[in-house]
């Protein structure tokens, strides 16, 4: 029963993500879960959990149906102020399925802010396409004397991200990006794609998610995106051997969505990601 139950569950948690789901399961083989309510009823189907390790603390809700439940709501309020009190020194989260609006709610009258709300989705291996042409772009990875135009690159492509979502719009530290760009560079995770001196666009690979994808706001709608992305799968897919290949995106960022979903992403899951803030 208890395989059954945990499979159940995961099955559930995947509807935030990939990785909360292989959290989850991990926390049931190191038993560091606390399965607080799970239903399968006509009204609700779903599971609230609590994952506690030494540097945190992470909740998880995931109702693939739900109707209004307030002896539910307050359940889930009671289990985590325990986790809110001022003394406690471990960051605390509380991931939800994006589509079970009535716990975002809750999360942010409990005191935790969104990190980020949005999509994960897959790549459709059915639809792919062998064809790799990738002129007029240059296709070539990470340099320390190509720091600037790649700072340049991620700043220009992530402002108004980051701007609609409220986060820190200060350039990183040249000598923290530097580092994390080598040692990309050093497991050949980084491509970058030029026309003749100027550099369009890059992406970043780790594990089976495509982590960054940009491309300067003045050269998208014109096909490099779609070029540099089929170039992407293809290293992943035939260079990496990997068998998925998945990628996230900001709720608030539809255009980009719909841009994957054109070249062949299915959404897969729907997340809301928070961490609660000291008052």
């Amino acid at each position: 029963m208890g395989n059954i139950m945990e499979s159940k569950v995961c099955q559930l948690i995947s509807l935030i993500s990939t990785g909360a789901r292989n959290y989850v399961h991990d926390a049931f083989i190191n038993q560091t879960i606390t399965l607080v309510h799970y239903e399968e009823s006509h009204d609700n189907h779903g599971v609230f959990c609590v994952v506690e390790n030494v540097d945190c603390i992470i909740a998880y809700a995931a109702f693939s149906r739900y109707s209004h439940d307030e002896t539910l709501i307050n359940l889930m309020a009671k289990s985590l102020q325990r986790h809110l009190d001022p003394n406690e020194t471990r960051e605390v989260c509380f991931n939800i399925y994006g589509c079970n609006e009535e716990i975002v709610v809750l999360a942010k009258k409990l005191g935790f802010a969104t990190d980020m709300e949005g999509f994960q989705l897959q790549y459709d291996f059915s639809k792919e396409n062998k064809t790799l042409e990738m002129a007029p772009l240059v296709e070539k990875g990470f340099s320390s004397a190509m720091l600037d135009d790649f700072i340049q690159l991620f700043d220009k492509a992530y402002y108004n991200l980051k701007v609609e979502n409220g986060w820190n719009t200060e350039t990183p530290s040249k000598d923290a990006f530097l580092q994390s760009m080598l040692s990309y560079e050093s497991e050949d995770r980084v491509r970058s794609f030029w026309i003749e001196d100027t550099l369009i666009g890059a992406y970043i690979i780790a594990g089976e998610f495509i982590r960054d994808f940009v491309i300067l706001p003045e050269y998208q709608n014109r096909g490099y995106g779609s070029l540099m992305l089929k170039n992407c799968i293809h290293r992943m897919a035939n260079i990496m051997g990997m068998k998925k290949i998945f990628l996230r995106v900001a709720k608030t960022n539809s255009g980009a969505k719909r841009f994957y979903e054109r070249n062949d992403f299915i959404e897969q899951s729907n997340f809301a990601e928070h961490t609660f803030v000291s008052r």
